[in-house]
């Protein structure tokens, strides 16, 4: 059987070279320097910096012999460091966070439409037994999690995925009508929260913000979990009043316009 894993060796060179670009420095590096890294024929070295140089992973030092890398790997290693930061940062609010209110605290981001966690912390013992724990990695549905709902109203385009498919039913209380969804999701934009009330388990319910990156989109949420099937309008109003300077300041932390 074939090893599906193993890399072309074409694109085993590109890397080779682009790393060779990369452990060079500032200064660069020429042909020749590369092909003592790398340990490819001259013809093999050129080829793979043309490629590159076409894709604007590297360019031409100002001296047009040596190379350095370009602006897609700089774009790349930026995101990067957003990515890190952004993690970070979720991690120190879910600590803050769990802390003061005493109730498990996890930040999600959307992905394949579905609210992934990224980030949790408690101070409590697990939400439920009977519900799927909340961990890095796990994923909640966007229909019927609070999480989910704030990616779902702040993002026309998943609304409107959602419009082409059954909603699945977990709970009595999940939300399978597409209508039933678009006024829910009014009423996120409107109060700038949204609530989870035993939709995706019975007897869990949670209230969450967004957490606003560039150009006013969400994403992430920032999401407290509660072991009441029913949260009170004063404890909810308690959680806001932590949750909203929380997703505000973790907006502004990551380039935002500030949270709900």
């Amino acid at each position: 059987m074939a090893d599906e894993t193993k890399v072309p060796a074409v694109l085993q060179g590109a890397f080779f070279v682009l790393q060779a670009v990369g452990e060079a420095g500032p200064a660069g590096a020429n042909v020749a320097e590369v092909q003592v890294r790398t340990g490819l024929g001259q013809r093999t070295t050129y080829r793979h910096l043309a490629s590159l140089k076409a894709l604007g992973m590297v360019t031409e030092a100002s001296e047009r012999s040596r190379y350095r890398l370009g602006p897609v790997i700089a774009g790349l290693a930026q995101n990067t460091s957003d990515q890190l930061e952004f993690l970070r940062r979720a991690r120190m609010f879910c600590e803050e966070l769990a802390e003061r209110s005493g109730e498990p605290v996890h930040v999600t981001v959307c992905d394949q439409g579905t609210a992934v966690t990224v980030a949790t912390a408690s101070r409590s013992s697990p939400v439920s037994e009977k519900s799927p724990p909340i961990v890095p990695g796990s994923r909640r549905p966007l229909h019927a999690s609070a999480s989910g709902k704030v990616f779902i109203a702040y993002n026309r385009s998943a609304l409107e995925a959602y419009s082409v498919r059954p909603l699945q039913r977990f709970t009595q209380y999940t939300i399978t009508d597409v209508r039933e969804l678009e006024r829910e999701c009014l009423r996120v934009r409107q109060q700038g929260f949204a609530q989870d009330r035993q939709e995706y388990s019975l007897g869990i319910t949670c209230v969450a913000v967004p957490v606003v990156g560039v150009g006013g989109r969400a994403v992430g949420a920032l999401t407290v979990s509660t072991k009441r099937p029913v949260m009170s309008e004063a404890r909810r109003a308690e959680l806001l009043r932590a949750l909203r300077p929380a997703a505000k300041e973790f907006s502004a932390a990551i380039g935002g316009e500030g949270g709900a």
